[in-house]
């Protein structure tokens, strides 16, 4: 032996000690695996034990519910016990109700007699009443059968006369046919003409040219057709002309019947004539019984006075019937006391019963639970035992391996070995999708590595480690298995379809990604089949088993009907055997779930791979990797849009003890009735109106709908607002309007309620108890037409207000912040909304919870204070102040509605019905011609009257109402207003100077005057002064007009006081200039507000005021010329900036008029607040500047309108005209530039100067307060800094021209305007 081969045997004995010693360690990590086993093993028998002890416990508590059920048991045969007694008790109660019954019977035959002679009587009188009543029914009869009669005769008549006609039309018809076929006779002579004259061409052409012989042949033998066409049509005409002939004579026989009818229906006539005599004779006999039965009457009166002397016994035999009755009441009062003990003793074995069947349930829960707990258990167990039996064969047979390898290393000791043994790669075998797979093919198919494959070969790795490696490749990453309900309940997508869980296509769009990638899942069982066994199973229905082969074809292979050879999905597309679409989403599918499926192979490659392979084109790979390309192909059963297969991957649910991907169930929808719209659960959770522990109880079915409703209703309707008035006099309920109308309730009060109920949900009529919005209360009646406006504006706080800049629905409160309802309106709602449940969310369509309120910026801490501090309702019987709340406390309750009713008491109302109820008088003009009444107005424009008397008799029109006008500083006064004109009286100011007495006054409060007549006692008197005065006084001076304008009274005492002419409406009133600049009293010169406000000497509210009082009377006004620029332009020259100029473009509008969207005309002010197109607020600001600097502005018209021509015009009514007068009642919303005091835009214009050059007005300005403030506006300024303010000269009076000049090289004094102005 060699040295060569001895090193060989020293080398391969080396392996096969490191192959021995491998296998040792193989040994030692089996024995320690067994150790793991046999620890595992005894962690299951710990468990085991566990579960043991648990059914033990289980069994005890079965014990105890057994011992409780058997005192539940002794506890219902008491309840029974008791239940006996009670029924003996009720059979004793019975037997005295027997008693009494048999005394009521022997009184009842005693009644029943008398009755029974009053009855005959009585039948004797029906008898002979039901025979004059038959006689008069056999006259009407008769009348009916004659009339009968006329009519059939005239319906015969009408059917000969349509007959006739029909028959004039037949006629006619067959006129025009006979004249169709002369026409078609004459046609055919000329065609037979034309023929002979062809034939003879014909013949010249034989002659001369043989050649034309085949085309002449065929023209002749067209012609023929024609001929016999023809010839064929004047048949078929003379056919139709013999038919109508036939018709004709039918119509002829028809008529001679018909005559014959109506000879039939005149002796008919004379019949039912001859009856109508006979039926008159019966009338005269009729009348002779008539006068029979009158004296019968007489004899019948006896008889009832005989009856009165009866029904006086019958009345003592009544009362003793009370009396029985009273204790026959009182004995089934006391069954019925009895009955309800006993119903609640049954009602409580009920419950024991029920508490019974659920502890009996869920004792068969537990039972059920402990059987599949112990099944777990035993499967468990058998799976470990198999696993150590199997544990202990690969034990044996490793043993024998080690023997064997011990047996060739010996051999090998003995014997040189050559060669070095290798595995064959073909025995190396993966299980795959549906198939075995070679190592070899896994390299080919590029899932493994040479590298790998050479391991695998060598033994250095084995199967089991390179599967793990490669699983995904081989198995996948799993696809959606069904449909997750509970953690008890899971659904196949079948399933989930028939329970309408799922949709029926996206179901099968699952149910096809499934067969796609290999297997349909059961996913109750975690069992992998085909589509044929899972079709068997019933997990696949009938309808959709062709779909799903077709898609499991993706993950078998197609059979190419040409070479027969599986293909795959890609190809099967390419050959047209599957469509695009269908394609794309099996792939999409089988992608999502590992890679692109080899049918020949059974793998899931990689797209890039199977690109190469050929599996895919190059179109499916881009559908399928190009990320801007989302294929989404399947349906999201949530939203039911479409969704791509991983996205509804991410959206699955993984199950612990199986790993299957489980799609969550739709949740159902679960919707309440909310004021206006469904409110959802989820919406009342996030609300905190519902806990989420309740909403999760609902969604699982444990409590219900209904309940969850009862604990949100105050929330989504809240409790009832004021509803309506009890009149407790009268012991009626009367609707809120109507109790206006009837003089209950003053007009103001009305409004506050019915806004109250439009802003807390809906309009009530407590009548009939039904809920309606405004404008189905408008249409109905329950609300009249002036209020409409006014509430559709409250019920925005319920439906919500739009946001003019944004177009959002904004709550109440924003709308408050937003300026686009008045503040105190405003405060109302609030108060209305908190005391009938809480502040309602227009967008959630309920109420909310005050924090969450203050969360949604719904209401803040500030609001809350001023809501429940303010007292803004009054109390229509004591004419208390109260808030809702209080004022809701003091109603009652309807019983039969259960809504809220405020009470009244008319006896209280006596001394305030002339207070409360509105009088008119109207002057009513006829015309001569129709006899028609019109209106003043009308006869005016028709020109019937010409416009002096037209004033004259709208002056005696008035609408008068009794105010209270409290002024800011407390005092009050009573005073009576014409609605229609605006004018005004003071009663008191009046009785003071001796234009009415106290007399008057006394038999006006008492109601002797009624509240007209005293008015126009007022009126008449206060005429002749103004008449008298207008006499003595031919002229106005243009001083005093411009005081008119500027400084109107309210009060008629002024009107009366001062002279004056009402001008006509083509005369126009004097302009006079608004605010135009600042004087600024430091620096002495005259500047713009713009510069004012950047000064900090005018704050920027203020200068936003006095430029919007530019803007709506003309335009933006140059203080350096006085002439009026439109905004661009003002802003162009840097007297505005561009914020400013935005600000403004409303006022401007006020100015040039708001365009109508639907007519396209210019509006007024007042118009646009009617339509809503502008705030009120704004609205009325823009009104007091323009009556301030001499009138309204009419769009497009030149000129300042007067109030009486406005009113009259209807751009404002008589309240808003009241308040434009009313010029002490101005809002004093400007900050004064020199005092830093809150004034009014009327006081700003009182204490300007008026430049002598422009005739502009300037306000005086200074950083430093005229009583010793310093600014707000200037930080720099201080207390002291400078004394007092310097001013220009400002000479004239209040009544004067007020026009002073500033000399700005003398020294500065002020001069008031008028005595009652002291610089303040």
């Amino acid at each position: 032996m060699s040295e060569q081969e001895l090193n060989v045997i020293r080398v391969n004995l080396d392996k096969v000690s490191r192959e021995k010693n491998r296998a040792e360690q193989d040994a030692a990590q089996f024995q320690n695996s067994l150790k793991e086993i046999k620890f595992i093993k005894e962690k299951l028998e710990d468990e085991l034990a566990v579960h043991k002890k648990a059914a033990l416990e289980e069994s005890s508590k079965r014990k105890r519910l057994e011992e409780d059920l058997e005192q539940m048991r002794s506890a219902c045969k008491e309840h029974t016990n008791t239940i006996n007694q009670l029924r003996l008790k009720i059979e004793e109660v019975s037997i005295v109700k027997q008693r009494s019954e048999q005394n009521l019977k022997g009184q009842q035959e005693s009644l029943d007699k008398t009755l029974k002679e009053k009855q005959r009587t009585i039948d004797e009188l029906n008898l002979l009443t039901a025979e004059l009543k038959a006689l008069q029914r056999k006259l009407l009869l008769e009348q009916e059968n004659v009339k009968e009669a006329n009519q059939r005769n005239e319906q015969l008549y009408r059917t000969i006369e349509e007959k006739s006609k029909i028959v004039n039309d037949n006629k006619s018809e067959i006129d025009r046919l006979q004249s169709l076929t002369q026409n078609l006779t004459k046609k055919r002579l000329r065609l037979e003409e034309e023929l002979r004259n062809l034939r003879q061409e014909l013949d010249d052409m034989k002659m001369n040219k043989d050649n034309c012989d085949s085309d002449k042949t065929a023209l002749i033998s067209e012609l023929q057709l024609q001929l016999q066409t023809s010839s064929k049509r004047t048949l078929e005409l003379q056919g139709l002309v013999n038919e109508l002939s036939k018709e004709r004579e039918k119509f002829r026989l028809e008529i001679e019947r018909f005559q014959k009818q109506i000879m039939e229906s005149s002796n008919m006539i004379h019949e039912s004539q001859t009856h109508y005599s006979e039926l008159m004779q019966e009338k005269e006999m009729l009348l002779v019984k008539i006068k029979m039965l009158d004296q019968d009457k007489t004899r019948l009166q006896k008889y009832e006075d005989e009856l009165s002397r009866v029904k006086a016994t019958l009345d003592s035999e009544s009362r003793l019937k009370l009396r029985l009755q009273d204790e026959h009441k009182q004995l089934q009062n006391d069954f019925s006391y009895w009955k309800n003990q006993c119903e609640m003793k049954e009602e409580l074995v009920r419950k024991y019963n029920l508490e019974k069947d659920k502890n009996e349930r869920d004792r068969y829960s537990m039972k059920s639970e402990i059987d599949r707990l112990l099944a777990e258990l035993k499967a468990i167990d058998e799976r470990y035992k198999r696993r150590l039996e199997d544990a202990e064969r690969e034990k044996s047979d490793l043993q024998s391996q080690r023997i064997k390898m011990e047996k060739e290393i010996s051999t090998l000791r003995q014997s040189p070995v050559t060669c070095i043994c290798q595995t064959d790669s073909s025995k190396l075998v993966f299980d795959g999708i549906r198939r075995k797979i070679t190592a070899k093919q896994l390299y080919d198919c590029k899932i493994i590595d040479k590298a790998t494959l050479d391991q695998l070969i060598k033994g250095q790795k084995t199967v089991e480690e390179v599967t793990l490696d490669i699983q995904p490749s081989l198995k996948g990453t799993g696809v959606i298995a069904g449909i997750f309900l509970t953690p008890k309940e899971k659904l196949s997508f079948t399933d989930a379809k028939n329970k309408k869980v799922l949709q029926p296509e996206s179901a099968v769009m699952l149910l096809e990604a499934q067969a796609a990638t290999g297997h349909i899942i059961d996913p109750k069982v975690n069992e992998k089949l085909t589509v044929e066994a899972a079709y068997a199973r019933g997990l696949v229905d009938r309808e959709d088993k062709d779909k799903l082969l077709t898609a499991e074809s993706a993950a078998t292979g197609f059979n190419d009907p040409h070479t027969g050879k599986l293909i795959s999905v890609g190809q099967a597309k390419k050959k047209e055997m599957i469509s695009r679409n269908t394609a794309i989403r099996l792939l999409e599918a089988q992608v999502a779930a590992g890679g692109v499926i080899d049918p020949v192979s059974s793998v899931f490659l990689p797209k890039d791979v199977a690109l190469d392979r050929g599996l895919i084109d190059g179109d499916l790979y881009r559908a399928l990797t190009d990320p801007q390309v989302d294929t989404m192909s399947f349906i999201d059963p949530a939203t039911n849009k479409n969704i791509s297969y991983p996205r509804l991957k991410e959206k699955c649910r993984v199950e612990l003890h199986t790993g299957l991907l489980l799609l969550p169930a739709l949740k159902k929808k679960i919707s309440f009735i909310g004021l206006r719209e469904p409110v959802s659960l989820d919406e009342l959770v996030d609300s905190g109106i519902v806990n989420k522990d309740v909403a999760n109880a609902l969604e699982a079915g444990i409590i219900t709908e209904e309940e969850v409703n009862e604990q949100a209703r105050p929330y989504l309707q809240g409790s009832s607002s004021i509803a309506g008035i009890y009149d407790e006099i009268n012991d009626r309920t009367l609707g809120i309007y109507k109790a206006m109308q009837e003089g209950l309730l003053r007009p103001g009060t009305t409004l506050e309620l019915l806004e109250a109920q439009a802003a807390t949900g809906f309009m009530v009529d407590p009548v009939n108890n039904t809920l309606m919005t405004v404008e189905k209360a408008s249409n109905s009646g329950l609300i009249g037409r002036e209020f409409k406006d006014k509430l559709l504006s409250a019920e925005k706080a319920v439906t919500g207000y739009k946001d003019p800049l944004t177009g959002d629905i904004i709550s109440l409160f924003q709308a408050m912040k937003k300026g686009l309802i008045e503040k105190d309106q405003g405060i109302r709602l609030l108060e209305a909304q908190i005391a009938t449940g809480g502040i309602i969310d227009p967008k959630a369509s309920h109420r909310l919870k005050v924090n969450i309120a203050y969360k949604r910026g719904y209401f803040d801490e500030e609001m809350n204070k001023i809501v429940s501090d303010a007292k803004v309702f009054c109390d229509p019987d004591t004419q208390e102040n109260l808030t809702y709340l209080q004022l809701k406390e003091r109603c009652i309750i309807d019983k039969v509605t259960g809504l809220c009713l405020l009470p009244m008491n008319k006896k209280k109302q006596i001394t305030t019905t002339q207070k409360n109820t509105l009088r008119k008088r109207r002057v009513v003009i006829v015309d001569p011609d129709t006899q028609k009444e019109m209106t003043v107005r009308e006869a005016y424009h028709k020109n019937l009257i010409d416009y002096d008397t037209f004033l004259e008799l709208s002056g005696q029109e008035c609408e008068w109402e009794e105010i209270t006008i409290t002024a800011s500083d407390g005092t009050s006064r009573v005073v009576l207003v014409d609605r229609k004109t605006g004018i005004q009286y003071d009663i008191q100011d009046s009785l003071d100077k001796g234009i009415i007495d106290k007399k008057s006054m006394e038999k006006y409060r008492s109601g002797s005057l009624t509240l007209t007549q005293f008015a126009g006692m007022i009126s008449s008197k206060y005429e002749g002064e103004t008449t008298a005065s207008s006499s003595s006084t031919e002229h106005v001076s243009h001083s005093s007009s411009v005081t008119s304008a500027t400084s109107p009274s309210v009060s008629r005492e002024r009107i009366s006081s001062a002279s004056f002419t009402l001008s006509r409406p083509s005369e126009q009133l004097e302009e006079i200039s608004p605010i135009a600049a600042i004087f600024d009293t430091e620096t002495l010169e005259k500047i713009t507000i713009s510069e004012g406000i950047r000064r900090a000497i005018v704050d920027s509210i203020t200068g936003q005021r006095l430029l919007e009082a530019q803007a709506c009377t003309g335009g933006i006004i140059n203080p350096a010329n006085g002439k009026k620029l439109s905004l661009q332009e003002a802003e162009r020259q840097g007297i505005i900036d561009q914020d400013m100029a935005q600000r403004l473009k409303l006022a401007e509008k006020a100015y040039l008029g708001f365009e109508d969207v639907k007519n396209k005309k210019k509006m007024s002010v007042g118009d646009a607040i009617k339509e809503k197109w502008l705030p009120y607020e704004s609205g009325q600001h823009f009104l007091e500047f323009q009556y301030l600097t001499g009138g309204l502005i009419e769009p497009d018209t030149p000129g300042r309108r007067s109030m009486q021509e406005v009113i009259r015009k209807g751009m404002v009514d008589g309240r808003t005209a009241l308040k434009l007068q009313d010029t002490s009642s101005y809002p004093r919303n400007l900050t004064c530039p020199k005092t830093k005091l809150k004034i009014s835009y009327k006081d700003a214009m009182d204490r300007s100067m008026v430049e002598e050059t422009t005739g502009l007005r300037m306000l005086e300005a200074s950083s430093m307060s005229s009583k010793g403030i310093s600014s707000p506006y200037n930080v720099s300024s201080a207390p002291g800094s400078r004394s007092g303010s310097r001013a220009g000269s400002r000479t004239g009076s209040r009544s004067g021209s007020r026009r002073g000049s500033v000399d700005l090289s003398s020294s500065y004094s002020v001069s008031s305007y008028s005595s009652d102005y002291t610089g303040n």
